[in-house]
């Protein structure tokens, strides 16, 4: 058992490869609010992360009931890009419920070209505590997996 308590989820970090169209898709797209964005100190950031080179410009967006840290990396030079598969260990997504999910398809994908999804239409959740929720996932340009759903009444 712990010796301490965690009081609540204050924020979820993810690295992005490009920090404008982060910022601009999950503002102008999904109506997040921007609350700072700005570059840290490259001594701080080599020394937290125990990466020499590393260097950061952080953003962070506030949605509704959460916020992310959008982290944009531009040291070291040798950076590997991590583009996971939904069955690969160490994947992770943001999931984040909708009130329409074929607007929402639509409007995601009309922003950017280059983002797709993982099926061609959305799917029924047949079992488990999102028994009749609609899913599906978008992935964006720098393999950022979103997963959107909607939610039955009482959930």
């Amino acid at each position: 058992m712990a010796n301490f308590e965690v009081l609540k989820t204050f924020h979820t970090g993810i690295c992005v490869a490009d920090l404008d169209f982060s910022v601009g898709f999950f503002c102008d797209v999904m109506g997040y609010e921007l609350l700072n964005r700005a570059p840290r100190d490259p001594n701080n950031t080599a020394f937290i992360t125990n990466v020499p080179g590393a260097d950061v410009e952080i953003a962070y967006v506030s949605g509704p009931g959460h916020n992310l840290e959008l982290l944009c990396y531009s040291g070291p030079a040798e950076r590997k890009t991590y583009k996971a598969r939904m069955v690969d260990v160490g994947h992770f997504h943001l999931c984040v419920v909708i009130d329409d999910i074929e607007a929402a398809i639509a409007d995601i994908l009309a922003y950017d070209d280059r983002i797709t999804t993982l099926s061609p239409t959305f799917m029924t959740v047949d079992q488990g505590p999102n028994a009749g929720n609609k899913i599906i996932f978008v992935v964006l340009p720098d393999g950022m997996m979103i997963e959107l759903t909607t939610q039955q009444p009482g959930q």
